[in-house]
């Protein structure tokens, strides 16, 4: 089966998905959201699994990564460049 697709930053633009490719995308989406109390210098926050539906409440971002990695195989975390 193919998809078609019309997007809609290009409204004449067609894109042509096969549907029944034997090994398809595994997609994983995320939302999150920060609350930062006035006057806290620290945030917590909430993050859902768009696909399942399923949600957790977070005080440290570790705790977040931790959800994500249930759904994503992630590599170990690399400290940044200096």
């Amino acid at each position: 089966m193919i998809g078609k697709f019309v997007t809609p930053l290009y409204p004449v633009s067609v894109i042509l998905i096969a549907m029944d490719t034997p090994n398809p995308p595994s997609i994983a989406s995320f939302v999150i959201r920060f609350v930062i109390e006035p006057g806290a210098s620290a945030y917590r926050g909430e993050i859902r699994h768009v696909q399942t539906g399923e949600e957790i409440r977070f005080d440290a971002w570790p705790e977040a990564v931790e959800f994500i990695r249930r759904f994503v195989p992630l590599e170990a975390e690399e400290p940044p460049c200096a």
